[in-house]
């Protein structure tokens, strides 16, 4: 009797897998004639996500993969008139839920859905929003799938990017770079935010497999947000970081650390003599830049690249600051470069930038940028203003 249950029982669970498998085979063979009918052909009529989910059994990632696969022809069939846009958020959140560690997905809607191009869109502002909306949707998802949320906290609140990348608790941060990486893009061209283009850079360099120049943009993009301190300790950091052997310039970028974090520390306002001292040290450390050796110390992996840098945004700072005295004087109107308030005795030393080639009538200029309404550098002569 026991042997006759068991092996009623065994060709119950046959049964059972075999119901499962033709149920499996009816629903890929359902979802793949849909996803080529109607993904493709705008894809309103998908079923929700939930019910994907619950009736893929164990084809999950399989089914994403297929339905990735549409998704790119879907798209491309699209392109033109930007309408993959209407339903592209819908399929990539499907995807995502059936493979959430799935990457590519969530690198293309980065790219995608916050765009816009006036040549081919006609999008007003509220559709515009709703697809920003959409975006951050899925990057909440990516946060929650690829990232350590504690790790991406620690690294935001740090400045210091030689603890970023060689501290164990800032390591690793994401399953991989590129997440983070294109969507600091993202906030800077889409959200218009580049501090938090920087935050995102920060975030890709803590990982091993970064690319260099995500620390290279980090610094850059806390410029763009004209929070001048901050890009100093960035420019420095990547200095001492990026070519250790330099044992000169390493010395350098660590005086100018020490020196400038006293400032800081007491408050004290950037004054002529500070300026002028860095500046001599820095002739005497570096060599004069030629159109011969310029390729050398213009380079993104020299320290000396860097070390100019956080220079040039100490001499930017400077000049902001006292150009704020000028604004005073003169109904809230700016001076236009900074000679001109070397001229009128705002500033007593007008710094020279470290872009300035010898027997040349042409240098880097630091003037008054009225679309960003702020100082700003350009290669002119201050004499064309």
């Amino acid at each position: 009797m026991i042997i006759y249950k068991k092996i009623a029982a065994i060709i119950f669970f046959i049964v059972l897998l075999f119901c499962f498998f033709k149920i499996n085979k009816f629903n890929y063979e359902k979802y793949y004639i849909e996803i080529k009918n109607n993904i493709v052909n705008h894809p309103d009529h998908l079923q929700k996500k939930e019910i994907v989910k619950l009736s893929s059994f164990w084809f999950k990632n399989l089914k994403a993969d297929y339905y990735w696969l549409n998704t790119i022809q879907y798209i491309w069939d699209n392109a033109i008139s930007s309408e993959y846009k209407k339903y592209l958020y819908i399929m990539l959140d499907l995807i995502t839920e059936l493979n959430p560690y799935f990457k590519h997905p969530y690198i293309i809607w980065q790219l995608l859905l916050p765009a816009y191009n006036q040549r081919y869109e006609n999008l007003d502002k509220s559709k515009q929003e709703l697809y920003i909306n959409q975006w951050i949707n899925l990057w909440l998802k990516w946060i929650k799938n690829f990232c350590n949320k504690g790790k991406i906290n620690n690294i935001i609140k740090e400045d210091d990017l030689t603890k970023i990348i060689n501290e164990d608790k800032y390591k690793n941060p994401c399953k991989t770079y590129s997440i983070p990486y294109y969507l600091a893009y993202i906030y800077y061209f889409y959200k218009k935010e580049p501090l938090k283009a920087s935050d995102y850079y920060k975030i890709a360099s803590a990982n091993k497999d970064s690319v260099p120049w995500s620390k290279i943009m980090a610094s850059i993009m806390k410029w763009k947000g004209w929070d001048r301190e901050k890009s100093i300790y960035m420019f420095l950091n990547l200095a001492k970081e990026i070519e250790k052997s330099d044992k000169g310039c390493y010395a350098f970028s660590s005086l100018i650390e020490n020196e400038f974090t006293k400032i800081i520390k007491w408050k004290d306002s950037l004054n002529k003599d500070f300026i002028q001292n860095i500046e001599l040290v820095r002739n005497k450390v570096f060599e004069e830049l030629t159109e011969e050796n310029e390729e050398n110390i213009l380079s993104e992996t020299k320290c000396k690249n860097y070390a100019n840098k956080a220079v040039r945004e100490i001499n930017l700072l400077y000049i902001e600051n006292w150009n704020k005295k000028y604004k005073q004087d003169h109904n809230w109107k700016s001076a236009l470069t900074a000679k001109q308030l070397y001229d009128l005795w705002y500033i007593k030393f007008l710094p020279t930038d470290f872009q300035q080639y010898k027997n040349k009538n042409y240098w880097m200029m630091y003037y008054y940028n009225k679309e960003i309404w702020h100082f700003d550098y350009e290669i002119r002569n201050y004499d064309e203003w």
